[in-house]
């Protein structure tokens, strides 16, 4: 059953317990209020017709101590002539509940016997006793009250009123009210159907963007229509699927990252294994000379290294993710003579000078994989600009910076376009494949550069323009040392 129609019958439920219990409280409430103006009203008839029998009394018998019963007929007659067109009825009792005067025919048997003893019994002293009867479908109201005749003789005086028509109203008003409410139920139903699917619908167009994002369309989003609690709702899909979308696309990414790296493993593997595999065949299939023997040897062992060496890469970064840095306090003007000591020697025979200007500070590291951060970064500068006709400088500064401190690789190589630099960490990646191959890379330096970094809770940031060279910013968070170099 579809959540519009479990609503409207709910509302149509609670509508229906809501209108029965309150109509007919309601109508109860009215015929209560009626029913006590009846027995206000048959207690004041009562009332009349008791004065007016002593009245009567008094003027037709004289004798308060000895009169008999006829007497009382009598009284009761006279009575009822003067009552003609009152239309009350009234009978009168002794204190055994034997009739004296009845003015209408009724059957007196021993039920009715019992009946009049009650009424006696409760009318006793001043209070006026009330009975419903019911007959046939007719109702009456009979009151009794006692009326003291000289010092030994009680009378009881009923009178009875006719209710029947107070209990036909209400039963005509229970059916209306049944009829009304049965109208009204189903004018409601089809109304509350309307206007529950009127407020379901921004959940309906949630359930199609659901279905749509689950079809593959990232780009879908639900409008937004109000301010209540469906609109947060729409605003918290949106954001899920802002999410969704983001990690739709890092996976994308990731995922094609991932054949990139295995497309370029197995390029890299595959050029020099055809290569070492056609020497080697050379070697073992035909005859040839010392020095084309020696050719072959030292092309196969100068690609079994560029693979020893690009296996060495792949193991250091893979260990880079999974192993503990153990960091210590170390100053940066030593990281940095340290590495003037290594690269000077290389850089002068390419001619190429390596100018430095490190602020000392003392800054928590792992000082082996932060000098191959830095010499990396700086090797890459200095093939950058082999062939280059433009002054052969490296720049390698040092500055504290607002929350820890940055090392910036500047070259005036031949630089990168932008569209290039979100990509150059990638293992594998290679702007400019021919030149990389030619110089023995693999592309897979700034890959672990970029690892080391982010093990050490920095960032590595790359600023580039072709023709014109590459800025690298490499940023360390401030932390607390333990023992200093």
């Amino acid at each position: 059953m579809k959540f519009s129609w479990k609503i409207s019958i709910s509302m149509l439920v609670i509508s229906m317990l809501v209108m029965g219990l309150g109509g007919y409280a309601l109508l109860d409430a009215l015929f209560s209020s009626s029913w006590q103006r009846e027995t206000r009203n048959a207690a004041e008839e009562n009332r009349m017709l008791s004065y007016s029998f002593v009245a009567y009394w008094n003027t037709t018998v004289q004798e308060w101590q000895n009169f008999t019963d006829k007497e009382i007929q009598k009284t009761a007659e006279a009575m009822s002539q003067g009552m003609t067109d009152s239309g009350l009825t009234f009978c009168i009792y002794d204190g055994d509940g034997q009739p004296l005067y009845m003015e209408k025919q009724i059957s007196y048997d021993q039920e009715k016997e019992k009946d009049i003893q009650k009424l006696i019994k409760a009318a006793s002293g001043e209070t006026r006793a009330r009975e419903l009867r019911e007959e046939n479908g007719t109702y009456e109201l009979a009151t009794m009250s006692s009326i003291q005749l000289g010092e030994k003789r009680t009378l009881y005086l009923e009178s009875d009123r006719d209710v029947t028509a107070l209990f036909n109203d209400r039963t005509e008003q229970y059916r209306i009210y049944r009829r009304w409410m049965l109208v009204v139920l189903l004018l409601e139903l089809p109304v509350c159907y309307l206007m529950t699917a009127w407020l379901l619908k921004p959940l309906r167009r949630l359930s199609r963007a659901a279905r749509r994002i689950a079809s593959g369309d990232m780009e879908v989003r639900a409008r937004v229509e109000s301010e209540d609690e469906v609109g947060r709702l729409t605003r918290d899909f949106n954001r899920m699927a802002d999410h969704l979308e983001q990690q739709f696309t890092e996976l994308q990414d990731t995922a094609r990252r991932q054949e990139d790296f295995i497309g370029s493993f197995a390029h890299e593997l595959k050029t020099p294994l055809t290569s070492m595999i056609g020497y080697a065949d050379m070697l073992r299939s035909r005859e040839m000379t010392e020095e084309e023997r020696m050719d072959a040897a030292n092309y196969i062992f100068k690609e079994g290294k560029r693979l020893e060496a690009l296996s060495f890469k792949l193991l250091d970064l893979m260990v880079l993710r999974h192993q503990e840095l153990v960091k210590r306090r170390v100053s940066t003007e030593w990281l940095a003579e340290e590495i003037r000591g290594i690269l000077e020697p290389a850089l002068e025979k390419q001619e190429i000078r390596l100018w430095m200007s490190v602020e000392d500070r003392q800054v928590e590291l792992e000082p082996d994989l932060m000098k191959t951060v830095l010499m990396n970064l700086l090797d890459n500068g200095r093939k950058a600009m082999e062939g280059s006709g433009r002054e052969k400088r490296l720049t390698l500064l040092g500055r504290p910076e607002q929350g820890g401190y940055a090392f910036y690789v500047c070259d005036k190589g031949k630089g990168m376009p932008e569209a290039e630099l979100s990509r150059i960490t990638e293992a594998f990646y290679m702007v400019d494949k021919s030149r990389a191959r030619r110089q023995g890379g693999a592309g897979l330096g700034l890959s672990i550069c970029a690892e080391i970094v982010k093990r050490h809770g920095g960032r590595l940031d790359f600023q580039s323009e072709e023709g014109k060279g590459t800025l690298v910013r490499v940023w360390l968070p401030e932390q607390a040392g333990e023992e200093e170099a």
